[in-house]
C-alpha cells in the first residue's frame, strides 16, 4: 500500500508538472519570439533597458505587495485540504480586500519615487515620466499575482494554466508592434499592456471558483488578514532582498560595463529563467500548496522532497544536455550574433541553475512549516555572500566571472539549506535521490567536455545527438523502475487512441 501510494505521488507529481511544463513550453516559445524582435528592433541596449525596468518593477512589486499572494496560498491551501469551504471562502474575499489596498500602495510609491528610481538606475532624471507610467504596471501585477495565489491555492491548476497561456499569446500580438512602430518609446507602453492582459483572464478565472462571496467590514478585514500579512510580510522581505540584489548586479554592471553588457547579462538570464523554468515552474506550481496544507507531517514532507527532487533531475537530465550542445547556435538563434558574449556566460552559470532548483526545494520546507526567523537570516547570509561574490567576479572574469558566481552560489546555498533543514527536522535527502543526481552529473560533465574537445563539427553533432539519445533513454528507464511510469506505453496508448 506504501509502494502504491509512493507510485500516486510520483504521478501527480508529473501530471501537474507535464501540465505546467507545457504551459511553459508554450509562453518560452512566446517569450522567444518577444525577445527575438527586441533583440533586433531595439538592441543590446534596449534589452537593457528593459531589463532595468523589470527588475525595478519586481522590486517595489514585492515591497508593495506585503507577500500577501505567498501566505494566501498556505492560508487558503490548508482550509481546503480541511474543506473548510467557510474557511477558505473567507480567505479568498479578505485576499481580494487586502490586494487592492497593496496594488494603490504599489502605484503611490513607484509615482513617489520615480525621479529617484530614473537616477538610480539610468544614471539621470529622463527617465522619470517613464517610472510614473510603469506605476500601473506595479499596480497590475500586484492584482495579478493576488488572483494566481488564490488559483494555486485553491489547486485550479487548469484554470491556472490557461489564464498564463491566454494572457501571454495577448500580450504578444498587442505588444510587438509598438517595438516596430516606436523603438524604445514602446517598451513602457508593451510592459502595461501585457500586465493588463495578464491581469483580466486571471480574474476571469477567479470568478468562476463557487466560494461564499460574504460581505466583509474594514474591522474584520484588518483583524482577519493581520495573520496572512505578517506572514507575507516576512515572505516578502525574502523576495524583496532577491530582486534589490538582482538590482545591485544589474546596475553594478551597467555603472562597470555600460547598458550593452546588462543586455548580454539578461539575454543569459532570460534564456536560463526560461529554458528551465520549465520544470522550476511547473513542479513548484503545485508543490508549495501540497506541502504547505500538511506542514506539521515531516515523513510526509521528507517524501515529498526526494519525489519532487527526483521528478527534476530525471526531467532536466536531457535538457542539460541537449541544451549544452545547443548553446552556441541557441544565443544567436533566439536573440542576434550582437549576443554571442552571452555564451560565456551561460556555460558557467547553467550549474548553478541546476543546482538552485534543487535547493529551492528544500526552502520552501521552511516556508511552509514557517520558520520565517531563520530563512531570512540565512536568505540574508548568502544573498550578501553572492553580491559579493558577482562584484569580485566580475571584476576580474567580466561575463564569465558572473557565471563563476552563479555556480558557487548556487552550491553555497544548497549546503547551508540541507544541513539546517536536516537539523531541525531530520529531513533529509535519500540515497536514491544522491545516486541519481550522481548520473546526472555524469551526463552533464561528458556533455560539456565533449562539446569543448570535440572541434569536428560533424562528430560534434554526432556526440551530441548520442549522448542526447542516452540521456532520454535514461530519463525513461529511471522513469519505469523507480517511478513506476511507462512513458512509451502512454505515448504508444496515446498514438492509438487518436489513430
Amino acid at each position: 500500500m506504501e509502494k502504491e501510494n509512493q507510485y500516486s505521488g510520483y504521478k501527480g507529481i508529473f501530471k501537474s508538472t507535464f501540465l505546467f511544463g507545457f504551459v511553459q513550453v508554450f509562453r518560452v516559445i512566446i517569450g522567444i519570439v518577444k525577445n527575438k524582435i527586441v533583440a533586433i528592433i531595439l538592441g543590446a541596449e534596449g534589452m537593457g533597458i528593459m531589463g532595468i525596468y523589470t527588475s525595478t518593477i519586481a522590486l517595489i512589486q514585492t515591497s508593495a505587495g506585503l507577500g500577501v499572494s505567498q501566505s494566501a496560498v498556505r492560508d487558503i491551501s490548508q482550509a481546503k485540504q480541511l474543506k473548510d469551504v467557510a474557511r477558505f471562502s473567507k480567505t479568498i474575499v479578505i485576499t481580494n480586500k487586502v490586494i487592492y489596498f497593496t496594488s494603490l500602495l504599489g502605484c503611490i510609491i513607484t509615482i513617489i519615487l520615480s525621479p529617484w528610481l530614473s537616477e538610480w538606475t539610468m544614471g539621470d532624471r529622463s527617465y522619470t515620466v517613464a517610472y510614473i507610467l510603469l506605476s500601473l504596471v506595479v499596480g497590475i501585477q500586484i492584482l495579478s499575482e493576488g488572483q494566481l495565489a488564490i488559483l494555486k491555492g485553491m489547486r485550479q491548476l487548469q484554470a491556472l494554466a490557461k489564464a498564463s497561456m491566454i494572457g501571454a499569446v495577448v500580450g504578444l500580438i498587442t505588444t510587438v508592434p509598438l517595438f516596430y512602430f516606436f523603438g524604445k518609446q514602446g517598451i513602457v507602453p508593451s510592459l502595461i499592456i501585457t500586465g493588463f492582459s495578464a491581469l483580466l483572464f486571471s480574474s476571469y478565472y477567479v470568478k468562476r471558483i463557487e466560494y461564499n462571496r460574504h460581505k466583509i467590514t474594514l474591522k474584520e478585514v484588518l483583524h482577519e488578514a493581520s495573520p496572512m500579512v505578517r506572514m507575507g510580510i516576512a515572505l516578502m522581505f525574502i523576495t524583496f532582498l532577491w530582486t534589490f540584489v538582482a538590482l545591485i548586479i544589474s546596475a553594478y554592471i551597467r555603472h562597470k560595463g555600460g547598458l550593452a553588457v546588462v543586455g548580454f547579462y539578461m539575454a543569459g538570464t532570460t534564456i536560463l529563467s526560461r529554458y528551465f523554468g520549465v520544470i522550476i515552474t511547473a513542479l513548484s506550481t503545485d508543490y508549495y500548496p501540497r506541502i504547505a496544507a500538511r506542514n506539521t507531517d515531516n515523513k510526509f514532507l521528507q517524501k515529498e522532497l526526494n519525489n519532487q527532487s527526483s521528478v527534476s533531475l530525471v526531467l532536466l537530465c536531457p535538457l542539460i544536455v541537449i541544451f549544452l550542445f545547443l548553446l552556441p547556435y541557441l544565443v544567436p538563434l533566439l536573440y542576434s550574433n550582437e549576443f554571442v558574449p552571452t555564451i560565456g556566460f551561460l556555460k558557467f552559470a547553467i550549474w548553478g541553475t541546476l543546482i538552485t532548483i534543487i535547493s529551492n526545494q528544500v526552502d520552501i520546507i521552511l516556508i511552509a512549516k514557517f520558520q520565517i526567523k531563520i530563512f531570512t537570516v540565512l536568505a540574508v547570509s548568502i544573498r550578501i555572500l553572492q553580491v559579493i561574490l558577482t562584484i569580485i567576479l566580475y571584476n576580474y572574469f567580466g561575463l564569465i566571472g558572473l557565471g563563476i558566481s552563479k555556480t558557487l552560489y548556487g552550491i553555497v546555498h544548497l549546503l547551508v539549506m540541507t544541513i539546517v533543514v536536516y537539523n531541525l527536522y531530520k529531513i533529509k535527502f535519500s540515497k536514491s535521490f544522491i545516486k541519481l543526481s550522481v548520473w546526472v552529473l555524469l551526463f552533464s560533465i561528458t556533455a560539456v567536455l565533449s562539446n569543448e574537445i570535440i572541434n569536428h563539427v560533424i562528430l560534434k553533432w554526432a556526440m551530441g545527438f548520442v549522448l542526447s539519445i542516452a540521456s532520454l533513454v535514461f530519463a525513461i528507464k529511471v522513469s519505469k523502475r523507480e517511478f513506476n511510469i511507462d512513458f512509451v506505453k502512454l505515448l504508444s496508448n496515446k498514438f492509438k487512441i487518436q489513430k
